[in-house]
């Protein structure tokens, strides 16, 4: 009874990936349209330079205004996003006429 039941919320559940799709016609043509999210991110011209002369492209989140490097760790040699300082996300989001939504602090 387990195994059919979990099989049956499986089955639901692909069913309801299916229906997210849309599909449009166009001339005698019907073309499947899958919805994509819109992309909250933008890759800027500004760069950041380190202490180091390394210089990385400034990327900025759409949605809050706040920026972020991608730098490369040297211990393990993964990615990952280093925040930029509030008034660098400021002067980004000036220059790109996007609103700087700042951080809530914890009180």
């Amino acid at each position: 009874m387990k195994k059919l039941f979990i099989a049956a919320i499986m089955l639901f559940s692909l069913g309801m990936g299916i229906q997210a799709q849309s599909v449009v016609k166009e001339g005698n043509t019907f073309k499947c349209v899958t919805k994509s999210s819109k992309k909250d991110t933008l890759v800027t011209s500004f760069k950041f330079e380190d202490s180091k002369g390394k210089s990385y492209p400034i990327i900025i989140n759409k949605a809050n205004g706040h920026c972020y490097v991608w730098r490369k760790s040297q211990k393990t040699g993964k990615n990952y996003p280093q925040p930029m300082k509030e008034e660098i996300s400021i002067a980004v989001c000036k220059e790109l006429g996007i609103k700087y939504i700042p951080k809530k602090t914890k009180k």
